[in-house]
């Protein structure tokens, strides 16, 4: 069933089509709302529904407090698909509409490879019928059969007229919904229902300032395709990439990150685990530079101002809060030239 939504404070009512959410059909619309994850865990998208009535995908998501559950008429736009005509009052981003984000669609994929990395981490490759464009640093929704939906973002930028052969960096959750269908259920050569690309935190084009690109985990996905782009578009640009990681065991594609370095990027890698000190594993000739800690800590240490930076930010919801507080408010990073990917658990 097609119903029709009035955004509050936007011009004209927005087709929603039959399975679609209030925020893809708003975005395809070119409405500029806001959101994070797109997959209700940050409270990026939370919305007042004025009239009508939504079905939610996801009644006990993250995103709303109890008190938003309350009030009884607080949604989540990522979350929620009408089933009659209604009214939605949700915030007004600030500038004009990003016109470089290409429109989420729902498109069926088929797995190709899945190649592990490590015990608990693999790279998915999907084989898509036609070019998917989208921008580096972005992500996608996987969804499987019965429903549940798991953001990851693309380990590489797209190719120039869109790629038919998208990769991401995975990393299983003991006892997760998602991780049990992706390791252990799908099979190659079986098909996926894709939704996206969804993000805000994409390689901006045409600045001259130098970039810090920090990744933590498999927050290594976004980046990569961040730093390549950056590097690719301008080469005299200074690039600094830095990996966090608990284990030395947790660092992955090396071979992607010695092409990185051959393109100019200064690479830094960060363990947490102490006895890597003086056991550096075979292969870490790729990094300039290795140390014993905390990947922010190690950034707090190289640079005293980063104001004159672009800084591109991807990991755990923890290691990327930390770095804004310590990188904003310590190191007088610009926050209007931050862009963060938060991976919300």
């Amino acid at each position: 069933m097609t119903v029709t939504v009035n955004f509050s404070g936007y011009e004209g009512p927005v087709t929603c089509g039959p399975e679609e959410t209030l925020l893809r059909a708003g975005l395809r619309a070119g409405l500029a709302l806001p959101y994070e994850c797109a997959s209700g865990g940050c409270g990026s998208c939370r919305a007042q529904l004025v009239d009508g009535e939504v079905k939610t995908l996801w009644p006990d998501a993250a995103g709303l407090s109890e008190r938003d559950r309350r009030r009884g008429n607080r949604i989540l736009m990522c979350q929620s698909i009408p089933t009659a005509n209604c009214t939605v009052k949700a915030p007004i981003l600030d500038g004009p509409t990003v016109s470089r984000e290409a429109v989420p669609e729902r498109v069926t994929a088929r797995l190709l490879g899945r190649e592990a990395l490590t015990p608990d981490t693999a790279l998915f490759t999907l084989d898509f019928s036609s070019p998917i464009d989208f921008l580096p640093g972005q992500f996608m929704l996987l969804e499987s059969p019965d429903g549940v939906r798991r953001a990851y973002s693309m380990a590489h930028p797209a190719d120039g007229a869109g790629s038919t052969t998208v990769e991401f960096i995975i990393r299983a959750k003991p006892g997760g919904a998602a991780s049990s269908w992706l390791f252990e259920k799908v099979q190659v050569g079986e098909e996926i229902l894709v939704e996206g690309p969804y993000g805000r935190a994409y390689a901006q084009p045409g600045s001259e300032r130098p970039a810090v690109c920090i990744a933590g985990g498999t927050g290594l996905a976004p980046i990569l395709a961040i730093t390549e782009e950056l590097l690719v578009e301008n080469r005299a640009r200074r690039v600094d990439l830095y990996i966090g990681a608990r284990m030395a065991g947790d660092i992955v594609l090396l071979d992607r990150l010695a092409r990185l370095n051959e393109l100019g990027a200064r690479v830094a890698v960060s363990v947490e685990d102490p006895d890597l000190a003086g056991n550096e594993p075979a292969g870490w000739d790729v990094f300039d530079d290795s140390r014993v800690g905390r990947v922010i800590d190690h950034v707090a240490e190289d640079w005293t101002d980063l104001s004159d930076h672009d800084i591109y930010l991807a990991g755990p919801a923890g290691l990327v809060d930390a770095a804004l507080r310590a990188l904003v408010r310590e190191r007088g990073a610009s926050a209007d030239r931050l862009f963060f990917d938060r991976f919300i658990a």
